[in-house]
Formats: C-alpha cells, sequence, structure tokens
C-alpha cells in the first residue's frame, strides 16, 4: 500500500459564512465524519478518526479566517477536500504531498497553483513555474500607474500656467477672469488630491 501525507504550510485563508456552509456540506455529502463546535467569534471542525485534525476559524467582519498555518493530513480524501478549498477561494499556501518515495510540492497564491516542485531522493525537478500571472485587474492597475505617471508632471504645469493667469487677473482687475481662473485652480487641486502628489 502506498503511503500518503499532505502537509500544509504558511496558509492564508478567507472564507465567507456563505463558502463556510458550503465546506461542511461538502464534508457531510463526501461521507466524512467530524463534529463543530460554534463560538462568539471562531468555529472548529474537529474531523474524527486517525488523523484527529482541528480546523480552527476566526470570525471577522468579512467572514472566517483560518487560524491554523500548518496542518497534516493522512486521509487523501481529506486532504484533497481542503487543497481544494484553499484554491476554490483563493487563499496562499504551500502543500507538500508526499506519495511513496516522492515528494511534491505545490505553491499556491490568490487560490492558482504557481509552481509545482518533485523531490524524489536527492534529485529535484521544477513540473510547473508559472511566472506572474497578467491578469485584467493587473494590466489596469499598470495603466492607471502609468498614466499617472505622465499625468502629474502636465497636473504641475497647468497649476503653474493657472496661477500666472490668476496673478495676470488680480493685476487687471477682471473679477470674471478670477473666478474662472479660481475654479480651475479647484478642479486642479482636488485632482493633485486624487493622485496624492
Amino acid at each position: 500500500m502506498l503511503a500518503f501525507m499532505l502537509e500544509v504550510s504558511d496558509v492564508d485563508l478567507l472564507c465567507s459564512v456563505e463558502q463556510m456552509n458550503e465546506l461542511l456540506q461538502e464534508l457531510r455529502a463526501r461521507g466524512i465524519s467530524f463534529s463543530t463546535e460554534r463560538y462568539e467569534t471562531s468555529q472548529i471542525i474537529r474531523f474524527n478518526g486517525e488523523d484527529s485534525i482541528s480546523l480552527e476559524f476566526r470570525l471577522r467582519e468579512d467572514g472566517y479566517k483560518l487560524v491554523n498555518k500548518r496542518l497534516k493530513f493522512h486521509d487523501p480524501v481529506i486532504a484533497e477536500l481542503f487543497r481544494d478549498f484553499v484554491v476554490r477561494y483563493k487563499g496562499h499556501a504551500t502543500i507538500k504531498m508526499f506519495r511513496s518515495d516522492t515528494l511534491y510540492i505545490h505553491h499556491v497564491q490568490y487560490g492558482e497553483v504557481v509552481r509545482i516542485t518533485e523531490v524524489s531522493g536527492n534529485q529535484r525537478k521544477v513540473l510547473l513555474d508559472k511566472k506572474e500571472m497578467v491578469t485584467m485587474e493587473k494590466v489596469m492597475q499598470m495603466f492607471l500607474l502609468n498614466d499617472i505617471e505622465t499625468r502629474i508632471p502636465k497636473l504641475r504645469e497647468e497649476v503653474d500656467a493657472e496661477l500666472d493667469a490668476l496673478r495676470e487677473a488680480l493685476d487687471a482687475g477682471d473679477q470674471a477672469a478670477i473666478s474662472a481662473s479660481k475654479e480651475r485652480l479647484k478642479r486642479l487641486r482636488r485632482e493633485m488630491l486624487l493622485y496624492e502628489v
């Protein structure tokens, strides 16, 4: 029989109350023996059997946060379920899976496996290595950042030009030009505050 163990470390996982209820329903559906304890500020899931693992979740405003940072599973069904839970709810973890004489290390970030390493004896082989994934959200952040970096010098020039125009309007005593210039300066000031210049 093959030996199996799954060790999870550096776990960072948040889930909503609904997601917690989905986890409990899935545990029941798979026939896993467990008990739950609910307190005002936490919920504990205890797995019965040879593993005797407890998952402790702290209640926060935005849902539950897993308190456990290191876990070991010997039951493949519970291990697979926990791994799926980390991936499904966009958690972070380093997952080490021992099968027979081989160790597989999965690095999960934001619910996505970004690196898989296989270690057998003294040999190490990288099976998957995703460089940082470029998502649409990251592209928009980069675009916005780049746009702001080019806008700031132009914004400063516009403020300087408007201050010169205001000075000229004050010297000439032109009330309409003074009011218009002050309004443009207010708009430019709001934009500068938005960019935190």
